[in-house]
């Protein structure tokens, strides 16, 4: 299993899709940061296959997101 952030707008739409749970990416002395608007949703999953990192078709990949996205709405919703 790979880990995978799925991120949504305020309407609930599919905006995209980090792999990982981290958002932050460090080498050497350079750090990148993946930041979004604070009423965007980031779907942090564990459900995504390992061969999914392989798919190289835009098509297939938002294919694969919005079968996703489904399954998160179906999903319990974190206890606060």
């Amino acid at each position: 299993m790979k880990r995978m952030t799925i991120v949504t707008d305020r309407k609930g739409e599919l905006v995209g899709a980090v792999f990982g749970n981290t958002l932050t990416k460090k080498r050497g002395e350079m750090e990148a940061q993946v930041s979004f608007p604070a009423d965007y949703k980031l779907h942090r999953v564990e459900l995504v296959k390992d061969d999914m990192a392989q798919i190289t078709d835009p098509a297939e990949l938002q294919k694969m997101l919005l079968k996703l996205k489904r399954l998160l709405k179906h999903a319990p919703k974190p206890k606060k």
